[in-house]
């Protein structure tokens, strides 16, 4: 017999140590990317002297691809096929990978998943307990007062980004001015259907103010995929496997592309919405603050003024259609989805033609133009609005 399997451990030798269960497949990315950090923190503790140990609950089939993972990490694990895999699965209700599941030296649950807790904090997050995450809140709300441009996008000698033909810019000079950090990848369609979008507010508001950038923050597969993808942009990017990509992420919580994050002259956070701003408004959303969301909220009021509150239109004879505000509709006239204005509606039939298309008259014709389909990178799962992770 292998190894791997010659020692058993008892289960009382956990007893009075904080465990955590780690939930996980080894060939999964995800899990990949996961272990090398829950090992960092594990080898700290176990230097400081903490009563932490780690069981891994394998859900693996492939027994050998099991093996090659677990042989090099230092902690313990069920068998594959154990009959307490599945029950433990369902007792604290997995959804998702990896997961880290902290049992506290009592034996009660302490936190059902702290593997994004550890991915942000690493050791910092110890002991897991609901008072160590609070004191993390108040820390994170810190540095969210302190933060500079400087402090999210330089990291020890990574203090540029990148231009076309791979010149480095930077990152001071980037100093005082309105960046947009744009979460994406090639492999994404939606992210491919919103970059024209993109792309054409970047040359009005650019062709207004120069004191204005995009950063490009890749999640594709390969180099090759990276440079294609940016060959169609004119902004800015982070080098392709950049380390800070990483680290991006679990500051704005980047959960699903594209994203795209606003951060203001003074390097605050504006907003991480700015992806719905530019798909509303386009350029006129600019700089995307709260307050030009109130003007353009009292300029809509404003032209709506002009606009009957009933028409007929030849798309749609059946009724009336009346001047609504809605929220995430998609129009029936162009198939261009609005996350949020005005409409001409038909409640009966659930009926929307954007203000455009029920007003003139030649905007009346959908497009057949789709958007090529890629199967979505491992580890996330793609809709026709978001690719997130699984």
């Amino acid at each position: 017999m292998d190894q791997l399997y010659c020692y058993k451990v008892p289960v009382s030798e956990l007893e009075g140590k904080i465990v955590g269960l780690y939930f996980s497949l080894s060939a999964y990315s995800p899990c990949v990317d996961f272990s090398p950090k829950l090992l960092e923190v594990y080898e700290k503790l176990k230097a400081n002297g903490e009563s932490f140990e780690v069981v891994v609950i394998p859900l693996d089939d492939d027994e050998e691809s099991f093996k090659q993972d677990f042989k090099n990490m230092p902690w313990f694990s069920l068998p594959i096929g154990d009959k307490n895999v599945g029950k433990l699965a369902r007792y604290f209700e997995l959804s998702t990978l990896p997961t880290l599941v902290i049992i506290g030296a009592d034996g009660k649950t302490v936190s059902k998943n702290v593997a994004e807790a550890i991915e942000e904090h690493g050791v910092l997050a110890y002991p897991f307990t609901p008072k160590k995450f609070e004191e993390l809140i108040e820390i994170e709300k810190a540095k969210e007062k302190a933060q500079t441009l400087e402090s999210i996008l330089i990291s020890g000698d990574r203090n540029f980004v990148i231009g076309k033909g791979g010149t480095e810019i930077p990152v001071s000079d980037l100093v005082g001015k309105n960046i947009l950090l744009y979460f994406s990848a090639h492999w994404c369609p939606p992210c491919r259907a919103f970059l024209p979008k993109l792309v054409e507010a970047y040359h009005k508001i650019k062709a207004k103010d120069d004191a204005f950038e995009v950063i490009f923050i890749s999640s594709d597969r390969d180099q090759g995929a990276f440079d294609e993808f940016f060959s169609g942009m004119p902004w800015l990017a982070l080098p392709f496997g950049d380390s800070r990509k990483a680290s991006l992420s679990r500051r704005f919580k980047v959960q699903g592309i594209p994203m795209l994050i606003a951060i203001g002259p003074t390097g605050q956070t504006v907003t991480k919405e700015a992806r719905d701003l530019v798909m509303q408004h386009g350029a006129n959303a600019y700089p995307f603050t709260e307050e030009r969301l109130k003007e353009i909220e009292a300029e809509s009021e404003e032209m709506a003024k002009g606009w009957p509150q009933k028409l007929k239109s030849a798309q749609h004879e059946e009724h009336e259609l009346a001047l609504a505000r809605r929220k995430d509709y998609t129009c029936d006239g162009c198939d261009e989805p609005e996350e949020e204005g005005w409409s001409f509606y038909c409640e009966a039939c659930n009926f929307d033609l954007h203000p455009k298309c029920a007003l003139e008259e030649d905007k009346g014709a959908k497009s057949d133009a789709k958007q090529e389909q890629d199967p979505p990178q491992e580890g996330w799962v793609c809709d026709g609005y978001v690719c997130k992770k699984a």
